[in-house]
């Protein structure tokens, strides 16, 4: 089961993170929105590819779902503040991110026995 959530969480991450890199018209608006420079999306594309990654990875590896967990826990803190106080954007906003880090929790908790 723990599994399944870490590629659900992994191909999340990882699509965002191609929208960002490909630079899609749609995430460029929402950036320019956030009032971000595009070289921090890119930037914030390549880091979500090598979390991705490395919780695929953590399937095989344990050892890298702490890092990939926590780097998630720090994206979704910050997406969830981007949206609610950088954009003013309505709550619904952050649904996905907040998903994103709650996964990300549960995914770091199950495989807690490992880092220990």
């Amino acid at each position: 089961m723990i599994t399944f959530v870490q590629v659900i969480l992994a191909i999340f991450i990882l699509i965002g993170g191609f929208i960002k890199l490909f630079r899609i018209p749609f995430q460029v608006e929402h950036w320019r929105h956030y009032r971000y420079p595009l070289w921090f999306m890119s930037a914030i594309g390549l880091i979500e590819l090598i979390g991705a990654i490395g919780m695929i990875g953590g399937i095989w590896n344990q050892h890298l779902v702490l890092g990939s967990g926590i780097l998630f826990i720090i994206l979704m803190i910050g997406a969830i503040h981007t949206h609610m106080f950088r954009a003013h954007q309505p709550i619904v906003t952050v649904i996905p991110a907040t998903i994103c880090l709650i996964l990300s929790i549960v995914v770091i908790f199950w495989n807690s026995d490992v880092f220990s």
